[in-house]
């Protein structure tokens, strides 16, 4: 089982204290460039350029915003087989090798919800407030820059948080269940910088990160391994830089269109509850992963 390989290798607190510590500094050393981007494009100031990193809509700030991700990765990956000495598959997944079938699948079926949730929001209302911004050059580079660094900021998260974390809580609490919530929880207040919370409010923004932690946690125990989750992490985070941006996003995109007057209530989050529902019954029922792991019993360390 996924979370049952965690006791391979050197499991010590102080190694998983260290790696996260690293791990951290690698971000900040990776996001070196994107900073002086920022610090650029405000024109020397550094009170403006320190107010947050959203970028001006240009392709060079996105690519060197998920450029710091990649740089994440490949500091994870070093601790993980020089530091924790396992194999770095084993704290992704189950199986003898990463399924990319399963990315694939989770990715086209959270792709097909978040569509038909589009069309439900701005279809059925007012949309004076959209405003079509399509300009095929630029669209085209930013395409170019997602699909080639995006799945670093999927993956750096996923890793993180469904892989190491995850692991990192099962063998400290011995249930899966707790795995989950701990890594959700922690999975949302990790954003809590982010200028949607800001703009909406902690406690209309945070509760949709939180239950996005839920979702992806649940899929990754059930399914016993990450790709799933990497899958619907990367086909929202695709989506939501390609289809709509608005001033209030964590990155700005040269999108299709653009909301000039964003909104988010407390019901969003219901309706992303019901959606990750739905999106595992959808996995279950091509996978037959239900009932085949139990989260409430105490996992066995072998």
């Amino acid at each position: 089982m996924f979370l049952e390989k965690a006791k391979r290798g050197y499991n010590q607190w102080f190694l998983y204290v260290f790696t996260l510590v690293v791990v951290f500094l690698g971000v900040q050393v990776g996001s070196i460039p994107v900073t002086a981007y920022a610090l650029a494009a405000a024109g020397g100031d550094l009170t403006t350029a320190a107010e947050g990193l959203t970028l001006p809509r240009t392709n060079a700030g996105l690519a060197l915003t998920l450029l710091a991700f990649a740089v994440g990765v490949a500091v994870l990956l070093f601790c993980v087989v020089k530091i924790h000495r396992k194999r770095w598959t084993d704290t992704l997944t189950g199986r003898e090798r990463f399924d990319w079938g399963r990315v694939g699948f989770g990715a086209a079926v959270w792709g097909a919800l978040s569509v038909a949730f589009l069309f439900l929001q701005y279809g059925t209302g007012d949309t004076s407030h959209l405003e079509w911004q399509f300009e095929a050059g630029p669209f085209a580079g930013m395409c170019a820059v997602l699909v080639l660094l995006m799945p670093f900021q999927v993956g750096f998260e996923e890793w993180v948080f469904r892989g190491y974390l995850m692991q990192g809580c099962a063998l400290l609490f011995k249930r899966g269940w707790a795995a989950i919530a701990v890594t959700g929880v922690v999975f949302g207040l990790m954003h809590g910088a982010n200028p949607e919370v800001a703009e909406f409010g902690f406690w209309v923004a945070m509760p949709q990160y939180i239950v996005m932690g839920l979702v992806l946690g649940t899929a990754a125990v059930l399914d016993d391994g990450v790709e799933l989750a990497f899958g619907l992490h990367l086909a929202n985070n695709l989506l939501s830089s390609i289809v709509v941006t608005h001033e209030a996003s964590a990155l700005q995109t040269h999108a299709l269109f653009v909301d000039t007057q964003p909104s988010m209530s407390a019901w969003d989050g219901a309706v992303m509850l019901a959606c990750g529902v739905v999106f595992l019954w959808a996995c279950n029922q091509k996978y037959h992963f239900w009932g085949k792991v139990n989260v409430w019993g105490r996992l066995r360390f072998s």
